[in-house]
């Protein structure tokens, strides 16, 4: 336990440094995904999966919205696997924006419902393109 105290304290520093590169390599090289959610608050909470799912669970405490999902992909792409597409239909009303970490940059989506809205219009995300790694700075990912 010792050590998962000390790996989750290494990613939320290299979090607030939107070091986004690092999270993915740490990933990697343990082998497993990793998933980070920032609540409303601020808060960050992490979990750590098997080698190719880790699911969007909102931990107990944590307080709605939530700003940011951030998950790896160790040792592939980044895209949206049908269980991310799934987790980000559920999370419509409750996510702002969304990120999945692979060996070839970042891909992001954002909400295109309010947070506030009642209504929810099916799956309400922006396309995007993965953004390579060498370029993820310069668009203030």
């Amino acid at each position: 336990m010792k050590d998962m105290i000390g790996f989750e304290e290494l990613i939320c520093e290299l979090i607030v440094g939107r070091e986004w590169e690092e999270i993915y390599r740490l990933s990697a090289t343990i082998r497993r995904e990793v998933s980070i959610l920032i609540d409303a608050d601020d808060a960050i909470w992490i979990d750590v999966g098997d080698q190719s799912q880790v699911s969007l669970s909102p931990p107990y405490g944590s307080k709605l919205p939530f700003k940011l999902w951030v998950h790896t992909h160790p040792n592939m792409s980044a895209y949206w696997s049908s269980t991310d597409q799934d987790s980000l239909q559920m999370a419509t009303n409750i996510l702002d924006t969304a990120y999945v970490l692979g060996g070839d940059g970042l891909l992001f989506t954002h909400s295109n419902v309010p947070a506030d809205s009642e209504f929810i219009p099916g799956l309400s995300w922006s396309r995007e393109s993965v953004t390579p790694w060498n370029k993820v700075r310069e668009v203030g990912l």
